[in-house]
């Protein structure tokens, strides 16, 4: 099986997203790379579902809290800009203090 780079991160964010929501749902607080996969896996699956950006970023603001995070996490991720495919060409989302 031959990936483009682009594919390969979609990859290993997709598959550190799955890691990491493991560890959250074994009651484990996430560390910022696991934050930042969980956040982006978000986004670009709404995208390929069809939610509008505005959708995907508000949506994105309920994924995690700070609960759900290490301690000083929340305040390592004040910005994410992921590029994500919707179904009316590719679009850069930024999500603004995305864990609350």
């Amino acid at each position: 099986m031959h990936l483009t780079p682009r594919e390969l991160d979609k990859l290993l964010t997709y598959s550190m997203a799955e890691i990491a929501l493991k560890r959250k749902a074994k009651g484990l607080k996430l560390n910022h790379p696991e934050s930042v996969a969980v956040l982006s896996a978000y986004v670009l699956d709404s995208a390929r579902e069809g939610y509008s950006v505005e959708d995907v970023m508000s949506g994105a603001r309920s994924v995690l809290t700070s609960d759900d995070v290490m301690p000083g996490v929340t305040d390592l991720i004040p910005i994410i800009q992921i590029e994500a495919v919707f179904t009316d060409g590719s679009r850069l989302v930024t999500l603004h203090k995305p864990i609350q």
